[in-house]
């Protein structure tokens, strides 16, 4: 457990008062029997975490109900590092952690049995809309991924997921990745240190992004996800293999509820940005899936190996159970000339094999729409509305096609084979 033991095994109290607020669990009780009688009902999970926004959809889903409804109730420990979450669990700190893939498979490859749960969230497309990202000062001479080399950059923890990304991504992008320096400094203090000349740049996600922004006048120089591919996975739910096996029905419910707050929470954006502090409605939030590519977590932990993260591969059978539904985030454009398209990393597609999808639905026009329909699916988005919607949905053998609801559009298929 060397590349663990870096981070130390410190239990840190920070935390942000955005995510004070979003973790308390408000639980409203109806019927006859009392609150107390029916909190006594429900089973402890306990919870290790991150002081980061991604984590938001288990808060809503507390709020809503969804962990109740399975019996469940959630108490919630928050640590500066998926490594530090690691080091907890295999002590017995926890039942459940949220942690970067990295971390993870850092895990497995040790000896610690760590196997997912649930799955989380995934990176966005670009820089334009991406919520992890490489911030430099607003005055800073560093414009491009270039004028990183030979420059210090925060990341929460080495041997993390951000040192992995960032080597990958500088790599990708023709630039020596040992030629930066890393520091590791908790997301919290990481404008301090940028500010102060600690470091050059800093890596890290939302609310610190925003936060950066609009508070120092910083500028995003670099976004790795989206240089690695579009929808990179980032994070996800994991627990001992020792306590799944103990608590097989406790792992059911809680990937039950998780994914039904995953869904919820993409499809209710409004509600997780209520739980955020005034100033801070509008940061990048996160597409969050209850699916994923495990495809890209094959490319995840190729570089991990050849940065010296791990070793050896992880069995990513052991790690990504069958219980984790597999599946791949699609990209669906309708914009102005009723331009419509559905994209796999970036290439339009006709067909794709059946399975579970996550659509991530970018509507800019205020005269189109983009409207899905086939076996057991009819989704749209509003006409005159523009944003962004996302749907999770479940793509059978057949023909679907997708237009837009005005006079004229022109109906494109897609093959489920």
């Amino acid at each position: 457990m060397n590349a663990i033991r870096t981070t130390g095994r410190r239990r840190y109290a920070v935390r942000l008062g955005v995510l004070l607020a979003a973790s308390a669990a408000v639980l409203c009780f109806v019927g006859g029997a009392s609150s107390a009688q029916k909190r006594a009902a429900l089973t402890t999970i306990n919870l290790d975490s991150l002081p980061i926004a991604n984590g938001f959809p288990l808060d809503l889903g507390i709020k809503k109900g969804f962990f109740e409804q399975q019996g469940l109730e959630i108490k919630k420990t928050t640590y500066a590092s998926g490594n530090d979450i690691v080091i907890a669990m295999a002590n017995n700190q926890g039942d459940i952690g949220y942690v970067g893939w990295v971390p993870a498979m850092i895990a497995r490859t040790q000896g610690i049995d760590f196997t997912a749960v649930a799955a989380s969230d995934v990176e966005g497309t670009s820089v334009a809309d991406n919520w992890q990202n490489i911030m430099v000062k607003g005055d800073s001479s560093i414009r491009t991924a270039a004028d990183l080399a030979g420059k210090t950059i925060a990341v929460n923890a080495l041997k993390g997921v951000g040192e992995v990304m960032i080597k990958a991504a500088l790599q990708k992008s023709g630039v020596d990745p040992n030629s930066v320096k890393l520091l590791a400094v908790s997301f919290p203090t990481m404008r301090t240190a940028l500010a102060n000349g600690q470091v050059d740049a800093f890596w890290a996600p939302e609310p610190f992004v925003t936060q950066a922004l609009t508070l120092d006048g910083a500028r995003i120089v670099m976004a790795p996800g989206p240089v690695l591919s579009r929808y990179w996975p980032v994070g996800m739910y994991g627990a001992r293999a020792g306590w799944i096996a103990q608590h097989p029905d406790l792992a059911k419910a809680f990937r039950t509820a998780m994914n039904q707050s995953l869904e919820y929470a993409q499809a209710h954006p409004d509600e997780i940005r209520a739980m955020l502090p005034s100033g801070q409605e509008n940061i990048r939030l996160p597409i969050w899936s209850p699916v994923i590519d495990r495809s890209k977590l094959v490319e995840l932990a190729k570089y991990a190996k050849d940065f010296g993260v791990i070793s050896t591969l992880p069995n990513l059978a052991l790690l990504v159970p069958s219980t984790v539904e597999g599946g791949k985030t699609l990209q669906a454009t309708a914009g102005g000339g009723r331009f419509l398209s559905v994209r796999l990393d970036g290439k339009v597609i006709a067909s794709v094999p059946a399975g579970k999808y996550t659509f991530v639905v970018t509507d800019s026009s205020k005269t189109q729409n983009f409207h899905l329909k086939g076996r057991g699916v009819n989704k749209r988005t509003s006409v005159r509305g523009i944003g962004r919607s996302t749907w999770t949905l479940d793509l059978k053998r057949g023909s679907y096609s997708y237009v837009s609801d005005t006079r004229g559009s022109k109906a494109r298929s897609l093959t489920v084979r």
